[in-house]
């Protein structure tokens, strides 16, 4: 519905991938490319599935950057989002720079008691992290970067299979969680 209020979303891990975002949420608006200051991708948070799940970690120092990509999302879609990401991800507003300048967004970062250091994602996720990076063509060195991240075989092999199947876009209608 036209007129209806809108909310700017910083995606920065799986949710770059518009397929899997668009399973999740129905048709999302682009607003465009993104970084975040003081920030880095860890895969550092644990996922309901027991592996490292994307989290926008504040790093403080000035040479890190976070890229990403900005929907906006209508509050109903906000809502969905908040429900998937659950309660392991706290919102944080904060200010984005895009080639047209800076703006504010929000974004969910790992909340403490759910962050570990020595967790791996599953091959799936990463590769949908990855592929959302390159189809909205982050820099290159920060692509790499997370290509070179170590991933874990999933040891559910239909939810690995699922999720692969989003990735090939062979997943059509539904919720994707």
């Amino acid at each position: 519905m036209r007129g209806a209020p809108r909310i700017r979303y910083l995606a920065y891990g799986s949710n770059m991938w518009r397929h899997r975002i668009e399973l999740r949420l129905g048709v999302c608006e682009l607003v465009g490319v993104v970084s975040l200051g003081e920030y880095a991708l860890r895969f550092h948070k644990r996922g309901g599935d027991g592996s490292g799940k994307c989290d926008a970690f504040h790093t403080g120092n000035s040479a890190d950057a976070l890229y990403g990509v900005v929907y906006s999302l209508t509050l109903t879609q906000k809502d969905m989002l908040d429900e998937i990401e659950g309660p392991g991800y706290i919102t944080r507003d904060v200010s984005v720079r895009a080639q047209s300048g800076m703006f504010a967004a929000y974004v969910y970062v790992a909340s403490p008691e759910h962050v570990e250091a020595d967790l791996r994602p599953f091959g799936w996720y990463k590769s949908i992290v990855v592929a959302g990076a390159r189809a909205h063509a982050l820099p290159a060195h920060y692509v790499e970067s997370i290509d070179r991240v170590g991933a874990s075989l999933d040891p559910d092999s239909e939810r690995n299979t699922h999720h692969m199947a989003i990735l090939n876009g062979d997943v059509h209608g539904g919720v994707d969680r």
